[in-house]
């Protein structure tokens, strides 16, 4: 059996039981791409090797994710016959150091959106500035991930209500999501600009196709936006800042105003948790990475908790 068959096959069985798999067949097909179309049972560990590690290293969470797509695919062929042994390490060696966040300033992300008009500007761009810089508020003032963003149709977003309603979730379910007045009034502005198709089956955010934006353009996208305002790491660190971090950003600078205002933090994190879509609270956890204003208001509260102050 050829790869690119024993892809399709599972993919098609898995999810005629109900698995969603738009992760997973990803990262298979992107094996595929990489290694050409094996026969099933000469693909090597080796391959599975340096597929999971990438060229330049990965992310930990990257690498997690292509060990256990690739884990449960050969399995499954191992079940059935199809192959008398897994190419893929049944040891997991030690993934890559976990990748640490950026988190934007406020200064960055005006900087970013003031850019906007110019980057977008060329004809041969996929995406208007308008609505790159409604996705980029919506992605920022939400904490959504950018595959729930750009799923999303003009049917789940109830401007009534302030509710956007994210479907096909990374963990298969449906949530509502409430918005802020300046997030409301970003997406009505954003439905009335022109150019648009307003069906109820319409994606939100549209190319100038009126088609529903790959999540790989919005990330060129960012990049190039991010590479001309001059938004980086020192050279030392192996990742650059990615549209992914306005998640990160979000939490940091929702938790930051938090203590500013004096609310119980301890409290409103589950809260927190459960508006970003995590089924648990130390997956919010990772995402607060300590910021200088961060740890400053932490500091701040913990004073004068000592000092027998008003928390």
């Amino acid at each position: 059996m050829k790869l690119s068959e024993a892809i399709g096959l599972y993919i098609q069985r898995r999810r005629a039981v109900g698995a969603y798999l738009h992760g997973p067949e990803t990262i298979l097909r992107s094996f595929l791409h990489h290694y050409g179309d094996l026969d099933l049972h000469r693909v090597r560990t080796s391959q599975i090797t340096q597929f999971l590690n990438g060229r330049r290293g990965v992310r930990s969470s990257t690498w997690r994710g292509k060990y256990g797509a690739l884990k449960l695919f050969f399995a499954y062929w191992c079940l059935r016959g199809r192959l008398q042994q897994s190419p893929v390490p049944q040891t997991a060696p030690k993934p890559p150091q976990d990748f640490i966040p950026y988190i934007y300033s406020r200064t960055e992300l005006r900087l970013l959106l003031k850019g906007l008009p110019q980057c977008q500007r060329c004809s041969a761009c996929l995406i208007t500035a308008v609505t790159f810089q409604a996705l980029l508020l919506v992605l920022y003032g939400t904490g959504m991930r950018l595959g729930e963003a750009l799923r999303l149709r003009v049917a789940d977003v109830d401007l009534v209500h302030d509710l956007i309603r994210i479907r096909e979730t990374k963990f298969y379910k449906t949530r509502l999501v409430p918005l802020g007045k300046d997030v409301q009034r970003v997406i009505a502005n954003y439905l009335s600009s022109p150019n648009r198709k307003n069906r109820s089956d319409s994606p939100l955010f549209q190319s100038k196709t009126r088609e529903r934006i790959k999540a790989a353009i919005a990330e060129r996208t960012f990049k190039r936006l991010r590479k001309m305002c001059g938004v980086r790491r020192p050279d030392t660190f192996s990742f650059q800042p990615r549209i992914h971090d306005l998640r990160h950003t979000f939490a940091v600078h929702r938790v930051t105003e938090w203590y500013r205002q004096g609310a119980d933090v301890q409290k409103l994190l589950p809260a927190l948790s459960t508006y970003l879509g995590h089924v648990s609270l130390e997956s919010t956890q990772r995402y607060l990475t300590m910021t200088p204003e961060l740890l400053q208001q932490a500091s701040d509260r913990f004073e004068r908790y000592a000092t027998g102050g008003a928390q």
